[in-house]
């Protein structure tokens, strides 16, 4: 019995590494494979006071990793590659797109001209003196947020930190057909003359969801610029509809936060287009 003893250990010794392993780099949703990596690039300026500004952008993709077909998976990683991480045509690999990605974050928050210390507008929120700051640490974090039906929806969460402190934090989105292998938009899943009505559904699902029941309870709210609620190309798929997200302050003050409206599948369907992607959900 007891020369059985070793051998249950390596086995039980090995079932943790193995599970330690898996957890740590891919996880499994739907079709599509996605694994992990990440990468950390610094940099750093002089200031018009003479003093260094230091810069360190951290990047963390989960990116496709597998696919039951691989001239679809090498279509799906060039498609991340194009609009997730902004590399040219032809960049080999997510890794190397990685790389690249973070050295122009920190090129494009680089003054240009000597002494000048405005970054980019793009990716700061300039609300006070630049002088100012002394450590300028943007986070981008990018991950799948829904993985089926022959869909993959991509969340790509921007935060800026500022001398430590948390300034701004962002949500953007962006869905690829896996049938077709493009990225999805507006025109895949609705009808060209349906977006008046969907921006009317918008505006309704909004009130319903906060408890108003006119635009002006909305501004007492915060929702300040409802003009500016409309269809755009910033929504994700999820089980039971699809979900527009909106900037922080585009139609609400800053302290509402990113407002998220969803609408489920049933009430969207009378807007669908013949051939809209969204009659497989």
């Amino acid at each position: 019995m007891n020369r059985n003893i070793p051998f249950c250990v390596i086995m039980l010794v090995l079932f943790v590494l193995t599970g330690c392993t898996g957890s740590d780099n891919d996880a499994t949703l739907g079709e599509v494979t996605m694994a992990t990596d990440s990468l950390v690039e610094t940099g750093s300026f002089k200031k018009s006071n003479g003093e260094l500004c230091e810069m360190k952008v951290t990047l963390v993709v989960s990116y496709p990793q597998a696919l039951n077909d691989s001239t679809k998976l090498q279509q799906l990683q060039q498609l991340f590659i194009a609009h997730l991480l902004k590399s040219p045509k032809g960049t080999s690999s997510v890794k190397e797109a990685m790389k690249l990605y973070a050295k122009s974050l920190v090129s494009q928050n680089t003054p240009s001209i000597d002494g000048e210390t405005h970054p980019s507008i793009d990716t700061v929120n300039m609300s006070f003196d630049e002088v100012d700051i002394d450590r300028f640490e943007p986070r981008i974090t990018i991950k799948a947020v829904y993985n089926d039906n022959d869909l993959l929806t991509i969340c790509r969460e921007e935060s800026i930190s500022k001398n430590g402190q948390n300034t701004s934090l962002s949500h953007h989105y962006v869905s690829f057909d896996l049938q077709q292998m493009k990225r999805v938009t507006l025109g895949d899943m609705f009808r060209d003359d349906s977006f008046d009505k969907l921006t009317a559904q918008l505006k309704e699902k909004l009130m319903d969801d906060k408890g108003a029941s006119n635009e002006d309870e909305l501004n007492d709210l915060g929702y300040f610029n409802l003009p500016n609620l409309s269809v755009t190309s910033n929504f994700f798929f999820t089980s039971r509809g699809v979900t527009w997200s909106y900037d922080s302050s585009v139609i609400a003050v800053a302290s509402v936060g990113e407002p998220t409206i969803n609408i489920d599948y049933d009430d969207l369907e009378p807007f669908y287009s013949d051939n809209s992607i969204l009659k497989r959900l």
